[in-house]
């Protein structure tokens, strides 16, 4: 699937404060129901004549909002992963409350209903649609994995040690989160409560510090 820029039809710099609050209502409806369409029928099944009757509108009035099903599947991940927000650490914070605090907001996402039907969503389209799995790891797994990369890179440089952030963080996602996350995905157990996350992710960053001090 190539990387695809939005292309909204209206002259954003021409238009009136009412116009682009109702043009942010209509996309607001038309993800909505494109997410409807796309879980019941699948990415390659779902047509945007679907979509438009889901949203109660013309196709037409579909395509003056944004301008291809592409560029609609990518405008609901991007809906999706604006709400990925990792908190602030707190004056004083130690690595080990920042790197809990972080695993713990990665994983309360990852394992949200919303995000696991859109990653079996994804995982379904593999024969029709490979691209779209190599789309969704490189622009927003990746992307999601960043701020905990970039605490590692910090750690790293504050201790001297030697290391890639980026393969550590695979790392400690994999010890606190990717058993859970797999055994979600495919309905083997429901996702973990936020007492039996927190454990995990805790205990999972203790180990992983204590073998970088040992390196």
């Amino acid at each position: 699937m190539k990387a695809v820029t939005l292309n909204f039809r209206a002259p954003r710099h021409l238009a009136s404060p009412r116009n682009l609050v109702d043009e942010a209502l209509r996309m607001r409806q038309v993800l909505e129901a494109a997410e409807t369409i796309f879980l019941a029928k699948g990415y390659h099944s779902a047509t945007m004549s679907d979509i438009a009757r889901a949203a109660g509108m013309s196709k037409k009035t579909i395509y003056n909002v944004i301008e291809s099903k592409a560029d609609l599947f990518v405008a609901l991940l991007n809906h999706h992963e604006a709400k990925l927000v990792y908190p602030t650490p707190a004056p004083g914070a130690s690595t080990y409350d920042i790197l809990s605090e972080t695993m713990l907001c990665l994983a309360q996402f990852l394992l949200s209903n919303e995000q696991i039907a859109l990653v079996r969503l994804i995982m379904a389209e593999y024969t029709h649609s490979p691209d779209l799995g190599r789309f969704f790891m490189r622009t927003k797994v990746n992307k999601a994995k960043h701020q905990l990369e970039t605490w590692l890179a910090e750690l790293l440089g504050t201790r001297g040690c030697a290391g890639d952030p980026k393969e550590m963080a695979a790392m400690l996602f994999g010890m606190a989160i990717g058993e859970f996350h797999l055994s979600v995905l495919v309905g083997y157990r429901a996702a973990p409560s936020k007492a039996v996350m927190e454990k995990r992710v805790r205990q999972a960053v203790e180990i992983f510090l204590k073998g970088v001090e040992g390196s």
